[in-house]
């Protein structure tokens, strides 16, 4: 009976302890929910910053913008709402000033450089950075100037007779139809030729006239890509989804790194003369071969897509305005008389046509969101303003190029 009892009267204080513990987590969550809006609106070390109440408070309306696919207008509206500086998250500012991008982006004497926010991009295969990846600024300028001399004018003139044969391949390929899908047709041109300057062959998309899976993947990777930034922003989401990736995901992936890894295998036993990316980075012996992996994927992403985006933009631009086409076409034809007399240095002197394309990258641009930078321990000057450690700091592309402020005469701003 007294056992009964003692059992009785430990079970009501078991009972009375859990109704405690329980009073007291909901009491410690209202004081939160109450105390965390004060502090990140009167009280953060950003709060200064003008901003959306909602944005300032969360980053769920940002990553609502992502998944929705309309982040680039969405930071537009910010800055159109807020000004040329926007707290748009809570540890998060975007500028559209010329100065923030120097400040952000270059390091000056007696200054701490910004480092880079790599939680925004999708880890390689391997685990080895690339050169938007790779954090440590020595590394980083180690492996960038081994790759620079590829891409200086000299190199690029070498490369001359590689962008003639599929330029005119692609004119040929688009005259095989009567209504020609302009995005396809400039893709496969961009992917064959940065195929055959990082692989030393094409991928044989313009003449086959259709994507091989492999770059198929790219695509469908690009899609996913907020998402994907998403779950590896938050320690907890990257770590549960590491656990539960699905295998036919991690199947992709490294299949289609393995790719990447077999053509530049190849590319390195072929002893190649032609002036591509490889001759150059071998005279170096600098890269390890991870880096070479992973700088290898970076270009056939960084080079491709982008590029034939640009140039999507900028032909639907001008094909709304039938009189800005006419002139540009009168200019060129009126130029060349052959395929042959299209160089290099006779495309620069075409004025229309690179104002065109100078207008084309204003307005739409190949990365049309910003890459940011975190601001390291001690804090650094942002625009003239101290900003602590931790706070994300960029400059976002579609909105400073559609700045009234940075551009006059804004015929193209929505």
């Amino acid at each position: 009976m007294a056992s009964t009892q003692g059992l009785s009267g430990n079970m009501e204080e078991v009972t009375l302890s859990s109704a405690i513990i329980s009073k007291v987590l909901v009491g410690l969550i209202i004081v939160y929910l109450v105390s965390y809006p004060i502090y990140a609106l009167y009280f953060h070390p950003l709060s200064s910053y003008p901003g959306g109440i909602l944005e300032r408070l969360s980053r769920i309306p940002y990553w609502i913008a992502c998944l929705k696919g309309n982040q680039a207008n969405w930071m537009l509206s910010q800055h159109r709402r807020y000004g040329a500086t926007v707290r748009f998250a809570p540890n998060d500012i975007s500028y559209t000033e010329a100065q923030a991008w120097r400040d952000i982006n270059l390091v000056p004497k007696n200054k701490k450089e910004n480092g880079k926010e790599i939680r925004f991009h999708a880890p390689s295969a391997n685990g080895t950075p690339n050169l938007i990846t790779e954090p440590s600024p020595v590394r980083h300028a180690i492996v960038r100037r081994v790759f620079s001399p590829a891409f200086s004018e000299k190199a690029l003139k070498k490369q001359e007779p590689l962008f003639q044969h599929y330029a005119n391949l692609m004119v040929s390929r688009g005259r095989q139809k009567s209504i020609v899908n302009m995005t396809e047709l400039l893709n496969w041109t961009t992917f064959d030729i940065m195929a055959e300057f990082a692989f030393g062959e094409s991928l044989g998309l313009l003449e086959n006239g259709a994507y091989s899976d492999w770059v198929a993947t790219v695509f469908n990777t690009l899609i996913v890509l907020p998402a994907i930034q998403m779950i590896e922003f938050y320690p907890f989401s990257r770590n549960l989804f590491r656990l539960l990736e699905p295998k036919s995901v991690a199947k992709m992936r490294l299949d289609h790194f393995n790719h990447t890894v077999t053509r530049v295998d190849k590319r390195l036993k072929n002893k190649s003369h032609k002036p591509d990316l490889w001759n150059l980075v071998e005279e170096s012996g600098v890269l390890t071969t991870g880096e070479i992996y992973t700088n290898a994927e970076l270009f056939m992403t960084a080079g491709t897509e982008t590029t034939a985006s640009l140039l999507t933009g900028t032909l639907y631009y001008l094909f709304k305005n039938p009189n800005k086409m006419k002139t540009l076409t009168d200019e060129i034809r009126g130029r060349f008389t052959s395929n042959k007399d299209i160089t290099f240095e006779a495309l620069c002197q075409l004025d229309y046509l690179n104002a065109c394309l100078r207008e084309g990258l204003r307005v739409y641009p190949s990365i049309p969101s910003a890459i940011p930078r975190e601001i390291p321990e001690g804090g650094n000057i942002i625009m003239g303003k101290w900003l602590p450690a931790g706070t994300r700091v960029s400059v976002h592309q579609t909105a400073t190029y559609r700045s009234p402020t940075n551009f006059r005469d804004l015929v193209y701003s929505n």
